[in-house]
């Protein structure tokens, strides 16, 4: 296959790979006008990458690129095209994370996965056999050029990586991390209990796992304002310039304190306080789980019938469904894609707490994962036999010298066991100095698996367990059967009876301050081109001292790893049902996707009529009364406070600084974009009629035409200004030119429904913004905001 992009050879991003991922991109928002002090933070984006590029599919969805996907079915040797009708891109891709992504159905992976190629092709390879992006082994994809002709699409939507911020892929509801390398578990039971009970007893029956802490989750490659190692907190980052990645910021890990044992000899002894003396690192890949939650809905409507009269008594117990297991068939569709991992373990911390339940502050510190999501799509091609070959093959050899395997259990027989061949690498660069050597001491392989992914989530959801769209699974440690295939520092140096050496002179048993942890996958097939995750990697900061002053926080330092928590919330839209103002409101609360309370099935509080308007109830929450204005009031709560807002674009430009991290801007970051939106906002917001002196429906009809006689001069300027050579549009359809919805169209939706109300004749004065309006009916904050009565 060929793309219009450059991909490089090596690249892990080629046109066999489409990963997902969430990145901000600071660089776009540059401006000589104005210092960077002064610029509200990236939002974070749904991307895809290919090549050296992050692509925006927040802008690709708002520009068409991805309406009208279709699934293939086949009936007999027939092949169909259907549309799929239950997917909305521009809401799903104006996330801050992929997990509205992650919870469709598969066939909707696939399906964007698939547009996305088509978007990548040249046009010159307009018809390519693509074999690893269904299940009935393989479709027809055609060369889509419409990005390909849009050089101002790809100007806004494609970022260099190297200028790219990284950020969790999904809000993680729930992390569990397995223990399913056979050659791990077994390098583990020999060190500490002997060649013979190497394994456990249930360990050939079931996949051992334990639940694992997602509030520690951290990305790889984060960016941070500081590039101190004393001054950094978990998970931020640090100025590393490592392999390669100038002005790139690694991510960090504190190391952590705990209890230790005083005698490693004889636990009678007791413990002591202080840092973890044996920190290491877990090579591990994890998958993310997608599609709908495993629930049973007609046991739940049954149970709910049962219970009706109790219903108000226990009423959120009713609503949350209860789940049911999950059959192979079904898990191997519920795995949305896999990333790099690295669970960070403090071992000498772990050895004393891990009895009777198993480990819990020695890992519960920190995780770090890569932060580009690899789909199953794009692996299938390289999907191959585990190292343990068969189960339950009664006749074989095992790994650890014994006999043959017991069968599983009928609901974990997988009729298509088996791993991918992903290479694994771990290397460690000693110190924070760019110049010190990374040395290589570890490769290994997913393939070195004796549970597989399906039979993880099947035997996680056995009890009925619902599983999330963002939930996080891990393999556990991966290690091959030689000393250099070995996934940790506890199996390299045999519980630090030997040395590990590393290029410069240094030696490890166990991981100091200062070293970097980088982590590598990728798969590699002639024909095929490279499928990398990217790095997942890490550099240890210094334990905190003791005691630790809660108090004291680091200087320009914030968290990377979670979203910002809501300073503003509990939100009430009050207004009168006719009202433009109250329109544009809506719109805007939509694009931010900020709930506010209901009245009936109207999101609207109080629908005000004209004798309400002037109630003394609402005049106490209505400012704008004196000036005789239909009102519009934002109420909502800032700490303990009411705070009441009155002019519609004074609350959306409340919204749009206070949730600039939520869903999409009405007003753009760049200067002059944003005073083209207010241009047109200006004008109409002039021109809507407000008859306070009873002059009539004509008054109102010449208002409304003279103000849409203007603003159809500024879009129609908008829209021929940047036509390609060849005619073709390379501006997006909506007002000023952009990709998606500015404040300019949220105030021209209501103004043209109102001048229809008045008889004005938009054929003849205004079919530029007629153009406009039809991008308005299938968008999905406007629908959002339409009123019923309307």
């Amino acid at each position: 296959m060929k793309s219009w992009i450059e991909i490089p050879s090596d690249s892990d991003f080629s046109l066999d790979n489409i990963p997902f991922g969430i990145c901000s991109f600071p660089s776009s928002y540059s401006s000589p006008l104005l210092p960077p002090t002064t610029l509200a933070p990236p939002t974070p984006r749904c991307c895809t990458a290919i090549g050296n590029y992050a692509i925006d599919l927040h802008l690709l969805a708002e520009a068409g690129l991805l309406d009208d996907l279709a699934v293939v079915t086949t009936k007999g040797v027939e092949e169909t095209d259907i549309i799929i009708t239950n997917f909305h891109p521009r809401i799903v891709f104006s996330k801050s994370t992929l997990n509205d992504f992650m919870s469709c159905e598969k066939q909707i992976w696939v399906a964007v996965r698939n547009r996305l190629i088509s978007l990548f092709l040249d046009s010159s390879s307009s018809i390519k056999n693509i074999n690893n992006c269904s299940n009935d082994g393989g479709i027809i994809i055609q060369a889509d050029n419409r990005l390909q002709q849009n050089p101002t699409l790809q100007s806004q939507a494609m970022h260099p990586l190297s200028t790219t911020l990284y950020h969790l892929p999904a809000s993680i509801g729930d992390y569990t991390d397995f223990y399913s390398s056979r050659e791990h578990a077994t390098n583990v039971g020999i060190m500490f209990r002997g060649k013979a009970n190497a394994l456990q007893p249930n360990w050939l029956h079931l996949p051992v796992g334990y639940h694992g802490r997602s509030s520690s989750v951290f990305p790889s490659l984060a960016n941070s304002s500081s590039s101190s190692l004393s001054s950094c907190k978990q998970g931020e980052a640090v100025n590393d310039a490592a392999e390669g990645n100038n002005n790139k910021m690694m991510s960090t890990v504190r190391r952590p304190c705990g209890q230790l044992q005083i005698d490693p000899l004889d636990p009678t002894k007791g413990s002591t306080y202080g840092p973890c003396k044996l920190m290491d690192f877990e090579l591990e890949v994890a998958f993310f789980v997608g599609g709908p939650t495993n629930t049973d809905v007609n046991n739940n409507e049954q149970v709910e019938q049962q219970y009706h009269h109790d219903y108000n008594h226990d009423q959120q117990q009713q609503q949350q469904h209860r789940g049911r297991p999950l059959t192979i068939s079904e898990a191997q569709d519920r795995i949305f894609g896999y990333v790099l991992m690295n669970d960070w373990s403090a071992r000498d911390i772990q050895k004393w707490e891990y009895v009777p339940l198993g480990p819990f502050t020695s890992k519960n510190f920190a995780t770090t994962i890569s932060t580009w999501v690899v789909t199953t799509m794009a692996l299938e091609p390289f999907r191959c036999e585990t190292s343990a070959g068969v189960q339950g093959d009664q006749g074989s050899v095992n790994v650890d010298g014994g006999g043959g395997d017991p069968v599983p259990l009928d609901y974990l027989k997988d009729p298509n066991y088996g791993s991918y061949d992903v290479n694994l690498s771990v290397s460690i660069q000693p110190s924070s100095s760019s110049t010190s050597k990374t040395t290589q001491i570890c490769n290994s392989n997913l393939k070195h698996m004796y549970w597989s992914s399906a039979q993880q989530l099947v035997h996680h959801s056995v009890t009925g367990c619902p599983m999330n769209a963002g939930d996080l699974l891990a393999s556990g440690t991966i290690s091959g059967r030689e000393q250099h295939n070995f996934g940790s520092m506890l199996e390299l140096s045999w519980k630090g009876s030997r040395e590990i050496e590393l290029d410069g002179g240094e030696v490890r048993k166990f991981l100091k301050d200062g070293d970097a942890v980088i982590m590598k996958g990728w798969c590699e097939r002639d024909g095929l081109g490279r499928v990398g995750f990217g790095q997942c990697s890490a550099r240890i900061l210094p334990a905190h001292p003791f005691p630790y002053d809660s108090r004291k926080k680091d200087d320009n330092v914030e968290s990377v790893a979670t979203l910002p928590k809501e300073r503003y919330n509990n939100f009430k839209l009050y207004g009168y049902g006719g009202s433009s103002c109250l329109w544009r409101v809506r719109i805007a609360l939509a694009a931010k996707g900020i709930p506010y309370e209901y009245d009936n099935d109207m999101p609207i509080n109080i629908n005000l009529d004209e004798e309400a308007q002037t109630s003394g109830e609402h005049s106490s929450t209505n400012t704008m009364q004196q000036q005789q204005q239909a009102p519009t009031v934002l109420e909502f709560m800032n700490g303990g406070n009411v705070v009441r807002i009155t002019h519609s674009l004074a609350i959306i430009e409340f919204l749009e600084m206070a949730f600039d991290h939520l869903g999409g801007r009405l007003l753009p970051l760049d200067p002059v974009a944003r005073a083209k939106v207010k241009e047109i906002a200006d004008v109409i917001n002039s021109g809507t009629p407000e008859d306070k002196e009873g002059r009539g429906d004509e008054f109102a009809k010449q208002t409304i035409l003279s103000c849409l006689s203007s603003v159809e001069k500024l879009v129609s300027a908008n829209h021929s200004v940047r036509s390609n050579s060849e005619g073709t549009s390379a501006v997006g359809l909506f007002a000023t030119g952009s990709f998606g919805p500015t404040l300019a169209d949220a105030c021209l939706a209501p103004q043209l429904y109102y001048a229809r109300r008045f008889g004005v004749d938009l054929e003849g004065l205004c079919p530029t913004l007629l153009e406009v309006e039809k991008k308005y009916y299938g968008h999905p904050w406007f629908q959002h905001a339409q009123s019923k009565v309307r």
